[in-house]
């Protein structure tokens, strides 16, 4: 199983499935489990308005207050399905709330993300950038947790 680490909000908006794809400069070729883990950084002020948009879009299901935010811990995991660059057709199909969750711009890389199971509790662990292995240690807990899955 690979983690990917993702600032606040946008881990949460993942573990409560407001957010099927990460969209990153970036692309990977590996497809398979994905572990979501949220960066030891605070909610900054793009962060908090992205919250406020993504309420008026859902209702007010996401938590308004930086601080109901996890950090530094896995808060999901996913399977990563597909990995496509950016073009004006997939773009054009994405939702209002995706667009306002991701920086969808032609010929950067939309992860979609499929079978998202937010955790329980969060599991605290320490991030780094870029897509790894999880540490064998966390990998246990996360297969206990996940049924094996």
């Amino acid at each position: 199983m690979k983690i990917i680490t993702l600032w606040q909000p946008w881990a949460t908006f993942i573990a409560l499935n407001f957010k099927e794809f990460e969209t990153r400069s970036w692309g990977t070729r590996y497809r398979g489990k994905l572990a979501i883990h949220a960066a030891k950084r605070p909610i900054n002020l793009d962060g908090q308005a992205i919250v406020g948009q993504v309420n008026n879009l859902t209702d007010g299901k996401v938590p308004r207050n930086p601080c109901d935010y996890p950090l530094g811990c896995i808060v999901a995991i996913s399977d990563l399905v597909d990995c496509p660059r950016m073009d004006s057709s997939l773009i054009s199909r994405q939702t209002e709330l995706e667009l306002a969750v991701g920086c969808w711009q032609l010929g950067r890389f939309a992860w979609q993300l499929g079978s998202i199971v937010p955790l329980p509790e969060p599991i605290p662990y320490r991030g780094s950038q870029g897509l790894r292995d999880v540490r064998p240690e966390t990998l246990k807990i996360l297969m206990e947790l996940t049924n094996g899955e």
